[in-house]
């Protein structure tokens, strides 16, 4: 059994439309921890795998910038985004050169993500494709490492992207997983002493002792948890004995205007105390988007 604390990273997605796939297949591989396949040639035939197969919301992680000149010409392909919910359309003014003259062209600056070309046929749009502006509505993907109990929360931000793995297809009894379960320390057990409790009876008399109980519980369900697994369960019948605690990996990818109401609820408290694990994340993920100056603070 390990014990670790809950953690982030951004994930900054790399240039261009060999990028998008690449943060693609980042992000859908946390699903069954298979990120050992990644090569650097992989991203493609993965996202292709995805399109054959339905798998439509990892498509929604690879965020696609758009800039498009001549308005007026080009007003029904920017009326589409801008009736499609999951895109965002702003006003932008570019400098660009031409023939070697200094030219001053406004333009259309669109957010958008691969899932809602791939099911639009709208893959032609992507000769529009350039780096994020500053006047493009950003998107941004954070990796947690959390216990589950919190990623319940997380995900409720329904406006999001979210990727999560598995516990119906993670064997965590496997050698990748060190033949072991690895759960979440909740901020509030401090100095916590890696043994077992479990044959003094009299331990959960005291409130100093509730951090041992928590302690064994998840011992225990490690131990039930592959004796389940060897009597020949699948892990998606083993994980009914796994508590909240169990670590998971969540990815979220959401516009920066959506990741301010997650912080919101989950940071600022604007609607009440936010649960404390939650709050352990969000609070610090909050100051390094005001650092680089996502959001304000």
């Amino acid at each position: 059994m390990k014990l670790i604390k809950p953690s982030f990273e951004i994930w900054n997605q790399p240039a261009g439309l060999e990028g998008v796939y690449k943060q693609i297949e980042r992000v859908g591989r946390v699903c069954y921890k298979s990120e050992d396949k990644i090569t650097e040639d992989s991203a493609k035939s993965f996202v292709d795998r995805m399109i054959k197969s339905g798998h439509g919301a990892m498509l929604e992680h690879g965020t696609v910038y758009l800039k498009v000149f001549n308005v007026i010409e080009n007003s029904e392909l920017i009326d589409k985004y801008k009736s499609n919910k999951y895109s965002v359309v702003k006003e932008g003014t570019e400098v660009y050169n031409c023939h070697g003259d200094i030219l001053y062209g406004s333009c259309k600056c669109i957010t958008t993500n691969y899932r809602v070309l791939v099911e639009n046929g709208w893959l032609d749009d992507l000769k529009y494709i350039c780096k994020p502006t500053e006047f493009h509505e950003k998107r941004i993907t954070v990796h947690f490492v959390c216990d589950r109990g919190v990623s319940h929360e997380f995900v409720r931000h329904r406006v999001m992207s979210f990727a999560q793995e598995s516990t119906r297809y993670c064997n965590y009894s496997k050698d990748k997983f060190g033949n072991e379960l690895t759960f979440i320390i909740p901020c509030w057990i401090k100095d916590l002493e890696e043994k077992s409790y479990l044959a003094h009876a009299e331990y959960h008399h005291t409130k100093e002792d509730a951090s041992k109980q928590w302690y064994d519980v998840c011992m225990n369900s490690e131990f039930v948890y592959e004796d389940l697994i060897r009597l020949g369960w699948k892990p998606q019948e083993a994980r009914a004995v796994l508590p909240n605690s169990l670590k998971t990996e969540l990815v979220v990818t959401g516009f920066v205007s959506d990741w301010n109401h997650f912080f919101d609820l989950r940071a600022r408290g604007t609607t009440g105390a936010p649960h404390p694990q939650a709050k352990e994340l969000a609070e610090p993920l909050m100051k390094e988007f005001i650092a680089r100056k996502y959001i304000n603070n």
